[in-house]
């Protein structure tokens, strides 16, 4: 008897040992946002290596215009994604460099087990492209 306790406990932790704990990982997403205006498009960085046409779009690759920086948090956090910081920061229009707009940046986190989670349920441009 006290064998197999032995063996049923020996066989607990070990499968223990291999359930893979969670961990936190990051993203920052940033939209520009005129004065009056709504926010229009998302752009996501998860340390993504190619970062180009990385806006937020649908599962049919249609790009997803935002109402406010709002918006893209309620969107994200459907799946999984939790606000830690915001900020504001001034940007040099392009069209006149004496003028700025306002970007506003979101940092967010959620918990995972696996790196393909951190892109579960959310697609950019670039990704659309590549499947």
């Amino acid at each position: 008897m006290k064998k197999i306790t032995t063996l049923l406990l020996a066989t607990l932790i070990s499968l223990s040992a291999m359930a893979q704990q969670p961990y936190k990982v990051y993203c920052s997403v940033w939209g520009n946002n005129a004065a009056g205006s709504t926010m229009g498009y998302a752009y996501i960085d998860y340390g993504q290596q190619d970062r180009a046409g990385n806006w937020l779009v649908d599962s049919n690759g249609k790009g997803i215009y935002f109402n406010s920086v709002i918006s893209v948090l309620n969107h994200l956090s459907k799946h999984g994604w939790q606000l830690e910081a915001a900020y504001d920061t001034q940007i040099p229009r392009l069209s006149d460099s004496t003028k700025y707009d306002t970007r506003q940046v979101l940092y967010l986190s959620k918990m995972i087990t696996s790196d393909e989670e951190i892109i579960e349920g959310i697609y950019t441009k670039n990704m659309y492209k590549n499947r």
